[in-house]
């Protein structure tokens, strides 16, 4: 498995680890790669009427407003083909471009995309849901991976980019404590869930850090991702063991990079078809540095970034 299938399973677990998107009291629970029907009405169906008046109206849930709307909806969410589900979304924007539904349309393309793993795409509607929703959290975690994942040192928008990812990445954490436990879902599995999306936000905040060569910063925000995560991904430690070598704290390093072996390591395809084995890479390394420094620990003067394997 190479590097970005790597990263893409790791952001797909933090949204299925369940019902990650909150909106006006509504949950909708997204499966990787799939997303469930939210609670949307047809124009059929109508609120149960009869509620004390000492009780608080529910917030309005979105609806379709005929019925034609309300089964192309169902059709694009029931959809498990990544590229048929796509056509049926972009069918049904065509089809009801002033639809409630709208958001949910999007955050879909958005999981759609992630899926094919075409960026600029899932960069669009993943910008499009937060157009509708600033706090849909399914659209802030997949942006907020995504984008220090195909940011680099030298782009000439780096530093917008690395700006925004750790805009999404910050309101995921400070949505998160307000966000109510859903119904149907224990304290124990609620917690956890936000653990992981939590786990997610600092990961990414890492890689923003590890961009911008702040390596005690990555240190600490990598740290915070595998101690929040109930499974750390290998890509995580890896870059933990990158942001410890870094300062020349090679022992630490080394320990980061044998736990990222032992869950699976980090591969990737090289021009020659060959895989490429990143985690050892970075363990040579180190061990390199370590003996060229005398075999000294210390987290003075960091290396160039450019000595070691990439991020």
């Amino acid at each position: 498995m190479d590097f970005m299938q790597r990263l893409w399973q790791r952001i797909a677990a933090a949204l299925a680890a369940a019902y990650l998107f909150l909106n006006g009291g509504m949950l909708l629970a997204l499966p990787a790669q799939q997303t469930s029907p939210p609670a949307a009405t047809s124009p059929a169906t109508s609120p149960a009427s009869g509620a004390s008046a000492a009780t608080p109206a529910a917030p309005r849930q979105p609806r379709a407003k005929t019925e034609e709307e309300f089964a192309e909806y169902q059709r694009f969410m029931r959809e498990t083909r990544t590229d048929e589900q796509i056509q049926l979304i972009e069918d049904f924007l065509l089809h009801f471009p002033d639809s409630e539904l709208r958001e949910y349309a999007f955050q879909a393309a958005t999981q759609a995309f992630q899926a094919k793993n075409d960026f600029s795409s899932l960069l669009t509607y993943g910008e499009l849901t937060l157009g509708e929703n600033e706090d849909n959290l399914v659209a802030l975690l997949i942006l907020a991976s995504a984008i220090p994942e195909r940011t680099n040192r030298s782009d000439p928008e780096r530093d917008e980019n690395l700006a925004l990812a750790e805009t999404y990445a910050q309101r995921i954490l400070d949505l998160l404590p307000r966000m109510p436990q859903p119904a149907g879902v224990t304290p124990v599995r609620w917690e956890q869930t936000k653990r992981e999306a939590a786990a997610t936000s600092h990961a990414s905040l890492g890689m923003v850090s590890l961009i911008r060569e702040d390596f005690l910063r990555a240190e600490t925000e990598f740290k915070r991702a595998t101690d929040l995560a109930s499974s750390p991904d290998p890509v995580t430690f890896y870059r933990l063991g990158l942001s410890y070598s870094f300062q020349k704290k090679y022992d630490q390093a080394i320990e980061a990079l044998d736990r990222a072996a032992s869950v699976g390591g980090v591969k990737v395809s090289s021009p020659d078809g060959l895989a490429r084995d990143l985690v050892a890479e970075a363990k040579d390394f180190v061990l390199k540095s370590r003996e060229a420094s005398g075999g000294s620990g210390s987290d003075t003067a960091p290396p160039q970034p450019a000595e070691a394997p990439a991020p």
